[in-house]
């Protein structure tokens, strides 16, 4: 994680590969009460259920994610254990983050999550919302990975990304985890740290780049790639707790 003036000379993937992404949510999930039902969750509740969104089956959703049947049904055990009615909106992502990072203010960082997680922009994130998006940052291909990550920071779904967008991601990153730092000191090091991201995705100054040319220089560099390993493997092995 991010955190003070020294990770500003640290590799690239500190500010590039935003390592909260999927963790918060799922080890809250995954640390969640397993008792209840068999039957795989009772088909992940097909029977009517009050004011409840209901997911597809587990047997689409085994198709369209990379997560095994037994694994669909331990999220969606834990995201209804938390989100009953099987929705949820941005104050209760808020609240999910503030959970996981107590000393930081997480918001800005909550919503850039919430907002590229819920793609159809209707304020409101479904447990198939969830995980197909869970399934492609921690158990997709490089590019399926690399391309969520560069959504996240074109926040505007303008085609490109420049200063603003990384800087504002990585100002969110160092408010998640330590909410102490002054305003000015906070500036100061979001400059230096998206200057170098700059540097590594070999971006002029006040230039921007677009999704091919993002995904094209994150793959040439082996730290990047590695790092998306690490972080798919330690994903995965929430799964497992």
């Amino acid at each position: 994680m991010i955190g003070g003036s020294a990770s500003c000379t640290r590799p690239l993937h500190q500010a590039l590969i935003p390592l909260a992404v999927s963790v918060p949510p799922a080890a809250l999930f995954i640390s969640g009460k397993t008792g209840g039902r068999s039957e795989m969750e009772e088909e992940l509740d097909t029977q009517p259920a009050l004011e409840r969104t209901r997911p597809p089956s587990i047997e689409t959703l085994f198709e369209i994610t990379n997560f095994s049947r037994r694994e669909i049904q331990q999220l969606y055990r834990s995201f209804k254990e938390l989100w009953p009615n099987g929705t949820v909106a941005l104050e209760q992502f808020h609240t999910l983050y503030a959970t996981v990072f107590p000393e930081g203010d997480s918001k800005a960082y909550a919503e850039l999550v919430f907002r590229n997680i819920d793609q159809a922009r209707n304020g409101s994130v479904t447990f198939l919302d969830f995980i197909t998006n869970y399934s492609k940052i921690s158990k997709g291909s490089l590019d399926e990975r690399l391309d969520w990550i560069y959504t996240l920071y074109d926040t505007n779904r303008i085609g490109y990304i420049g200063y603003n967008e990384i800087f504002n991601v990585v100002k969110s990153m160092y408010q998640m985890v330590d909410a102490s730092l002054k305003p000015a000191v906070l500036a100061t090091i979001c400059r230096q740290h998206t200057k170098v991201v700059f540097k590594n995705l070999n971006i002029s100054i006040g230039g921007k780049i677009n999704r091919e040319e993002f995904m094209q220089r994150c793959r040439s560099d082996p730290e990047i790639v590695q790092s998306l390993e690490l972080f798919g493997s330690f994903s995965t092995s929430l799964l497992r707790i």
